[in-house]
């Protein structure tokens, strides 16, 4: 009998401890040493076009962050990178000749990022940041159309349907938020102006 309590005891012991240091690991959301992978769609963006016509795939996103200066007042400087495609379409039927006109542009974003992450002790799965992105903006442009002589000089929107873009850098600023429904994975959530207005999606602690 004294065995049975003996071995009881060291048990709940173990898992006490156990628990502890799963909470010890866990006390910050993000800090200095932090790597987090995030994926997910956004919507708008400072290249969305508006009109009939127009359609758009949302932003695909994927970005990653690492705690690189801690201790910085209450929080975190991060530094991370991001890549986001978006593809936008526009159809056109003219109605004086019958033909069909579809513009496709297809953005490419690589982006390098800085945000500062704030330390809240009594949320520790709360992850609230705001943040600095420097984005190169690569963008596609292709046109296809039942007209036989869209793309000869001679056509008279020849200017605009054998145009190119060409890619540029911009700045963003966002704010976001990160909340960890178990030790690894979370939800985020940024608003902000760049590669996208909105974007949410699933974050994944390394």
């Amino acid at each position: 009998m004294k065995t049975k309590k003996l071995i009881t005891a060291l048990s709940i012991g173990c898992m006490l401890a156990a628990t502890s240091a799963v909470y010890a690991q866990s006390d910050e959301a993000f800090g200095k040493g932090s790597n987090i992978l995030n994926v997910g769609v956004g919507l708008g963006g400072d290249y969305t076009y508006f009109g009939d016509g127009y359609t758009s795939t949302p932003d695909f996103v994927l970005s990653y962050e690492n705690g690189t200066f801690g201790n910085v007042g209450p929080g975190t400087i991060s530094l991370g990178a991001l890549v986001a495609f978006k593809g936008i379409g526009y159809d056109y039927t003219d109605y004086h000749t019958g033909y069909y006109y579809n513009q496709n542009w297809t953005y490419y974003i690589i982006g390098f990022r800085s945000a500062y992450h704030l330390t809240i002790p009594s949320a520790p799965r709360f992850d609230p940041y705001a943040g600095l992105m420097l984005g190169y903006y690569d963008i596609s442009y292709k046109v296809t159309s039942s007209d036989p002589y869209y793309n000869h000089p001679g056509d008279p929107y020849y200017g605009t349907y054998s145009a190119s873009y060409a890619g540029y850098m911009a700045f963003g600023l966002y704010i976001g938020a990160r909340y960890y429904v178990s030790e690894h994975v979370g939800l985020w959530l940024e608003l902000g102006y760049g590669y996208t207005d909105a974007a949410i999606g699933v974050c994944f602690k390394l």
